[in-house]
């Protein structure tokens, strides 16, 4: 097996501390809106709460390894450099996605989220998020096995640019994922738990940041 390269080395200790330091305040916001002021019990921290994190942080990764992607490299160093934080934060961003779809199924019950439940069954907001939710993790898909360091070879460099790009609609259904979910709560600031912005209008911003450099700002 190869060693990495100086310039990896040198790059993925502050890459890992960047992370972590990244899903540290995503989980500092969630516990403060959340526990603190909305006075979820403590005890659902594991899953309802860390469930929260991962949808956001996820989304962001994701976002962001987009977004990095639309910055101008001056020169090979920099263009082998953003190539390589664009991939961890597009991986990183789809695990976290991911885990958050496992999470979000494992307590998908009118009790955890009564707003998208009519009785025991889904109302059409619970399953038009819920059908948002899976095509974004869908798309996002294609691009992340597309990572694989020998299917840039094996596709061709012009067909695997395109299977990157599918990413986008994989940020489009996730902003109708989150716009669908939490829009209701999103104009009634004085309902917001210690006037903090819900989860999903932060998620739905950090989704428009890449969707806006793509299709409006060329």
């Amino acid at each position: 097996m190869s060693k990495p390269s100086t310039q990896e080395e040198k790059i993925r200790p502050l890459e890992i501390r960047w992370m972590i330091l990244t899903i540290s305040l995503f989980t500092l916001y969630a516990i403060v809106r959340y526990i603190i002021f909305k006075g979820v019990d403590p005890i659902h921290f594991p899953v309802y709460i860390v469930n929260k994190v991962f949808s956001s942080a996820g989304l962001f990764f994701l976002a962001l390894s987009y977004v990095l992607g639309k910055i101008n490299s001056k020169n090979s160093l920099d263009k082998k450099e953003k190539a390589h934080w664009m991939k961890s934060a597009g991986l990183l961003g789809f695990s976290l996605s991911a885990m958050h779809v496992i999470m979000t199924l494992m307590i998908l019950n009118p009790l955890y989220y009564p707003k998208l439940f009519e009785g025991e069954m889904l109302n059409l907001t619970g399953e038009l998020s819920l059908l948002m939710g899976v095509l974004s993790l869908f798309f996002f898909t294609i691009p992340a096995i597309t990572t694989i360091p020998f299917m840039q070879e094996a596709v061709g460099i012009k067909k695997w640019q395109k299977r990157q790009r599918i990413g986008y609609f994989g940020l489009l259904t996730a902003l109708l994922h989150v716009v669908i979910m939490g829009f209701a709560g999103w104009l009634k600031v004085s309902t917001w738990p210690g006037y903090l912005p819900p989860i999903t209008l932060i998620s739905a911003l950090i989704a428009i940041v890449p969707l806006y450099l793509k299709f409006v700002k060329r």
